[in-house]
């Protein structure tokens, strides 16, 4: 199986840049600034969601074929990713707890413990369509959204199978005609769907379809493209696209070029590593740091600095955050480590899911 290790970087990348963001809220007033122009980078989070399309559609693509084959991969996806949401989770619902019962007066925004939303967090369908704001692990609602789109597979498989990447270009549009429409009916209460989180789940799902038809293209294409830098400069482009806030689909697009330039190079060279050795224990987790951190940010951030020291230098507010961030890179390799591989390792057993050589990541982002 083919090993993308440029895709692997750019979540590891795209996973530091929003924890940074987050991280930055806290920030000293003087510095908000930091916070507003990441604000900017936003649909690099959308960048998740297309590599986890491409991804999935070259595992799965051709696996899925009927409801057993169905049912394993969702059972595949499951035990990679629930348990550690699940752990997660429960941090959240251990604070909010401490709160409702009087034990801790610090856990942050009080509109993260919104009782009425667990189960739903429980069942990843927070991002399905509800009003207000997130609650929990805030940032799980791209989890619920990449559940959506994994549910929604065999949709993305007919569109191809039926009619090859004609379909897949069809079911695209039409999924991003559905989400403006979604916009202009009021239905979904964002300016852009690009700020889409409660209503996120078809955000995913558009993203989704656009990593599958660009693996399709990469199958396809004649060409043969060994170097990375194309990939990399095309998306510093993108980048660049979105900090002048240029039309969403201009960003986007320039995006897929280079997700499909980092597939074509990822697969005509096998061997090549993309980054520096030292980063590949931290590049594989990109997952594990989206998740830890919001887990981090409260306890080292919220509970710690606002409480204890809340200094306004921004220079140690920036040193402080610099140290979680790294903390929260360690943290992440030693649960994908100890607690999720080992569990999803054990639960693929009990379930009969096992087959050939282990992934070294999740293909969620």
């Amino acid at each position: 199986m083919i090993r993308y290790r440029l895709f692997e970087v750019w979540r590891f990348l795209a996973a530091l840049l929003i924890m940074f963001y987050h991280f930055a809220h806290a920030a000293p007033a003087e510095s908000l600034w930091v916070k507003d122009a990441l604000e900017s980078l936003r649909p690099l989070l959308d960048l998740f969601f297309i590599i986890s399309g491409y991804l999935i559609f070259v595992r799965y693509g051709a696996e899925v074929r009927d409801l057993p084959s169905y049912l394993r991969y969702l059972a595949r996806r499951l035990v990679r990713l629930y348990p550690l949401h699940l752990a997660t989770l429960s941090y959240f619902v251990a604070v909010g707890l401490a709160v409702s019962f009087g034990l801790s007066r610090t856990g942050g925004n009080a509109e993260l413990y919104r009782w009425d939303m667990l189960i739903p967090n429980l069942l990843l369908i927070q991002a399905w369509g509800f009003d207000g704001p997130l609650s929990f692990n805030f940032v799980s609602w791209s989890l619920s959204g990449e559940w959506f789109a994994y549910l929604a597979l065999p949709v993305v498989i007919l569109a191809h199978r039926r009619a090859g990447v004609a379909g897949l270009a069809v079911l695209l549009l039409l999924s991003y005609a559905a989400l403006e429409a979604m916009i202009l009916s009021g239905l979904m209460p964002v300016k852009s769907w690009v700020f889409a989180d409660s209503w996120g789940a078809y955000r995913v799902f558009a993203d989704f379809v656009l990593g599958a038809l660009i693996s399709v293209l990469v199958a396809r294409c004649p060409w043969r493209i060994g170097q990375r830098w194309p990939a990399w400069a095309v998306l510093f482009a993108s980048c660049a696209l979105m900090a002048v806030d240029v039309n969403i689909y201009l960003s986007i697009t320039v995006l897929a070029l280079a997700v499909f330039l980092a597939g074509l190079a990822e697969t005509t060279d096998l061997e090549r590593f993309s980054y520096p050795a030292f980063l590949r224990p931290a590049a594989v987790v990109s997952f594990g740091i989206y998740l830890w951190h919001p887990v981090t940010e409260n306890l080292f951030i919220t509970f710690l600095w606002n409480k204890f020291t809340h200094a306004p230098s921004s220079a140690l507010f920036f040193a402080y955050a610099g140290l979680v961030m790294v903390a929260t890179v360690f943290l992440a390799i030693a649960s994908f480590r100890f607690f999720e591989t080992p569990v999803a390792h054990a639960l693929s057993n009990a379930l009969a899911l096992r087959r050939g050589p282990a992934q070294t990541a999740p293909a969620s982002g």
